[in-house]
């Protein structure tokens, strides 16, 4: 019985010991970069090999792999194409289990590049190494805290797992999820795929637990047929997001050049990864985008939508893109729009979107998604500018900075304050929400009146959402009431902190934690905005605020196509 894709695989992504092939001390040549990128992080040896320096970077450098005193699981190379033949030989007979090849000149150059590729193949099969590339830019393996790239980049370990045919895409993919706050258990640039087929690695991705999401970027496949069959096992278990080009024929021929690969009819691949659930998108960014969603969302119900806007014209955009994408934004029942006639003003939109008209009740901007949610009709919900109400942290500021104890103007003494603050402790100590809700009822009611609002209904309602989101943990209440205490303040030494969070931050961890919340209470989707596009927001815990409406909406569609598959062959589970 053969082994595994797991077992197959495993001295790639998890080496105890690495060779780097081409590796020098030339600063400019993609030898200097591989190798210090290998070095960042990667516990077992490394050994240098190059023909022509002794040492390199304070490492003994040798001339053949089989030089080598100790074992080598993994090689990587870093030299001309028309070296790697007899340096994989060399390999074979050192006992190289595995090995990627950045080297370009292969494949994607024509028929002269393809007859040396095929016979790096033979080489490497001949000795059982399975191999990455040729023509790629490396790969990530947090497993095994090895960076084999032929230039750094930014990287952590994280839910996701990304093999692309483009370096470039990968690259800037993987850099965005940093940047995102997201990131990788594996990547893998994948180049011309000689050897190890992408669906391959999606098999092998499909198999960790540690991945809860598999992205691709693919140009072409060398075998469809064995594409659909490998990965048709692994999207009933996990979400496979598929970026392919290749709808024009200028993209087709770009696509030929680049890796090599053939385009094939986009119809084919359309109608071929919808039958087998995996989820196409448009663009690099969507692929992060409908990721994200992925992990901080449960899947929706249905397509129906409800909107909450602080503002009529990106209600107006939102709704448009719900409706493009198939989502409906759904008729509210008369019972809702009676439930928000009472806290909105006569002004507000009496319909979905649910446009405020410009209110500035704080409070019933939280309580109003949890009076949406609990309606059958929605199944999830936008909402628009959330990601921008931290703004709101300077109506909770005191007016007065002298003022008397050392306390926010909202508590009304010190001595009031650590009478609170003993009840809090003791109720989040029961774990009873509704203790907790009782403790931190009169600083809901006191930060609540600053701005004018005195509906103890709605008081009530965001005490108990407050109350659910500290007991869950999701919410560290003194840290949140602690960044609105003068700085010399003596209770944030009682309180045992020295470096408090800024208003804005506090908020901003407050409205995640409400958030997250919303989500775990219904268990449909809530998807938040911003309201720019050259927002770059980053995932706080299980939330993440998309840069627009019309983001949101997309990634909601690609969550409902991705329920209606695992229900189309009976797996959905609401």
């Amino acid at each position: 019985m053969g082994q595994s894709i797991a077992e197959e695989l495993e001295p790639l992504f998890n080496p105890k010991s690495v060779a780097v092939i081409g590796a020098t001390n030339n600063w400019s040549k993609w030898g200097y970069s591989t190798f210090t990128s290998v070095l960042d992080g990667f516990r077992g040896p490394v050994y240098p090999v190059n023909n022509k320096e002794g040492e390199i970077l304070g490492y003994k450098a040798y001339a053949r792999v089989t030089e080598i005193p100790g074992p080598v699981d993994l090689a990587v190379f870093v030299i001309p194409a028309a070296s790697v033949a007899p340096v994989m030989d060399d390999c074979v007979t050192k006992g190289v289990k595995a090995a990627v090849i950045i080297t370009a000149g292969f494949a994607e150059t024509g028929e002269e590049g393809k007859k040396l590729q095929d016979e790096v193949l033979r080489i490497a099969r001949k000795g059982g190494i399975r191999f990455i590339g040729p023509n790629c830019m490396g790969f990530w393996s947090a497993s095994s805290e090895l960076r084999a790239f032929m230039f750094p980049l930014p990287v952590k370990d994280g839910p996701l797992a990304f093999v692309s045919q483009g370096g470039n895409v990968g690259g800037a993919v993987v850099t965005s999820g940093y940047m995102r706050g997201i990131g990788f258990h594996h990547y893998v640039s994948c180049g011309c795929a000689a050897d190890i087929q992408i669906e391959d690695y999606i098999e092998y991705f499909g198999e960790d637990p540690q991945v809860k999401v598999i992205l691709a970027y693919v140009e072409g496949l060398a075998d469809g047929i064995r594409f659909l069959e490998k990965v048709k096992k692994v999207t009933p278990k996990k979400p496979v997001i598929v970026l392919k080009p290749g709808k024009t024929d200028a993209a087709a021929k770009a696509i030929t050049s680049h890796s090599g690969a053939l385009a094939g009819s986009d119809e084919a691949y359309e109608a071929a990864f919808r039958s087998i659930g995996i989820t196409r998108v448009e663009s690099p960014e969507e692929l992060l985008d409908v990721a994200i969603g992925f992990i901080t969302q449960p899947l929706p119900r249905g397509r129906n939508i409800a909107i909450l806007t602080p503002g009529g014209s990106y209600g107006v955009l939102c709704a448009e893109a719900c409706a493009s994408e198939g989502l409906n934004v759904v008729k509210l029942p008369d019972k809702v729009i009676a439930a928000l006639d009472k806290v909105f003003p006569p002004r507000w939109s009496r319909g979905n979107p649910v446009d405020p008209a410009g209110d500035r009740n704080f409070v019933t901007f939280l309580t109003a998604p949890g009076k949406l949610l609990k309606v059958d009709e929605v199944d999830s919900l936008i909402f628009m500018g959330f990601g921008g109400f931290s703004i709101f942290a300077a109506l909770f500021l005191s007016a007065d900075a002298e003022h008397p104890d050392g306390v926010a103007s909202w508590v009304p003494s010190r001595e009031r304050f650590r009478e609170l603050a003993i009840a809090f402790t003791k109720a989040v100590r029961s774990r009873d929400t509704k203790e907790i809700g009782k403790a931190i009822h009169p600083i809901v009611s006191g930060a609540a009146s600053i701005m004018g609002i005195y509906n103890e209904e709605e008081v009530a309602e965001l005490t108990q959402l407050v109350a659910a989101a500290i007991a869950s943990g999701r919410l560290n209440a003194p840290v949140l009431v602690s960044a609105f205490l003068p700085p010399d303040s003596p209770l944030l030494a009682e309180m045992g902190i020295k470096n408090p969070p800024t208003p804005q931050e506090a908020i901003a961890r407050f409205l995640v934690a409400i958030a997250e919340q919303w989500v775990e209470d219904y268990k449909k989707p809530v998807l938040t905005t911003t309201f720019f596009t050259e927002d770059q927001p980053r995932l706080r815990g299980s939330h993440y605020a998309y840069p627009s409406g019309k983001q949101a909406a997309r990634v909601l569609v690609k969550l409902v196509e991705y329920k209606e598959y695992l229900e189309s062959i009976g797996l959905y589970k609401n």
